[in-house]
């Protein structure tokens, strides 16, 4: 019996190292995943024509911080637009990419005269930071710099806001603020991030790997709410498209197996409220909308804008 209970408790602690070991694995690849070269992400995007430098090097650039509710000195890039105008853009970058990510759309709000701010979400570039949490507390930051442009420019601009990946779950979380957003543009955004990580695991593993790395997941969860402080499930942009009356492009790319199209499709369909529109994009992976045919990306974000602002002013 001795040797019965001591061979069990052996197998059970072998379980929960392997679990944990799972468990630190997952969290590290999202919540500590390794950051991108800003420099070779920004030669990759130029030589693949996605920036326009000329534009981008002709522009008055203005660094600025704040402070985040948490103490964090958070960085962005302001770019005014040689015609004066009231209308303001906020790029919000998705996970590991910093705000290099963002310079691709930065010539489509630019030349629709729009003030461009280009900001590095925590952790990122030269932000403060040790966890990405996927909107969590990045919604605050991003309510933060919000304050700052209405504080600086008044509170009567036009302000629109545009995230990509990580960047979008930021921008439709912050929706609940309820800021007078003008519009809101969410590319490859998730619905909910407890769902993404099953998806992920469930996709990228083979079925024999399925149940141990389910165990790691539920162990993962509780390391982030330890040195993150948030559970996966605080993260849930679907809960908030679906009270908010924002106007919103949903942007996503059909061969997207990072974050699933399909999610792009529920958060369109739970959005009861106010203006909406959905644009997937056929050959496209994950952010990579744009790259597929940028014209056609600039294009639907323009008519879209033209007609929230448009109809703002009847």
């Amino acid at each position: 019996m001795a040797f019965f209970i001591l061979t069990l408790i052996i197998i059970l602690l072998f379980l929960f190292i392997v679990f944990f070991i799972l468990g630190k694995i997952i969290f590290n690849s999202l919540i500590t995943r390794k950051l991108h070269n800003e420099k070779e992400k920004y030669t990759y995007l130029l030589n693949n024509g996605l920036i326009d430098e000329e534009l981008l090097s002709s522009v008055h650039k203005e660094n600025i911080s704040i402070t985040s509710v948490d103490n964090l000195n958070l960085v962005g890039l302001l770019i005014k637009n040689k015609i004066k105008s009231k209308k303001f853009i906020i790029l919000v970058h998705g996970v590991s990419i910093g705000y290099v990510g963002s310079l691709k759309y930065f010539d489509i709000f630019y030349k629709n005269g729009f003030n461009v701010l280009i900001i590095n979400q925590r952790r990122h570039g030269e932000s403060d930071g040790m966890y990405s949490t996927y909107g969590y507390f990045e919604k605050y930051d991003l309510n933060m710099w919000i304050k700052y442009l209405k504080t600086r420019f008044g509170e009567n601009i036009i302000l629109g806001l545009h995230g990509e990946s990580m960047g979008a779950g930021t921008v439709m979380e912050c929706l609940r603020f309820d800021n007078n957003i003008k519009f809101a543009i969410e590319d490859c955004g998730y619905s909910d991030l407890s769902e993404l990580v099953k998806f992920q695991i469930t996709h990228n593993y083979k079925k024999i790997w399925y149940l141990p790395l389910m165990c790691g997941e539920k162990l993962a969860n509780l390391i982030t709410k330890t040195k993150a402080k948030f559970y996966f499930s605080y993260v849930s942009p679907i809960k908030v498209i679906s009270e908010v009356s924002t106007p919103i492009l949903f942007i996503h790319g059909k061969l997207d197996y990072f974050v699933p199209w399909y999610m792009c499709e529920n958060l369109y369909n739970a959005k009861k409220h106010g203006y909406k529109e959905l644009y997937l994009v056929d050959g496209a992976d994950h952010a990579e909308a744009l790259a597929v045919n940028k014209e056609l990306y600039a294009k639907k974000v323009t008519d879209f804008i033209n007609h929230v602002l448009n109809e703002t002013k009847r």
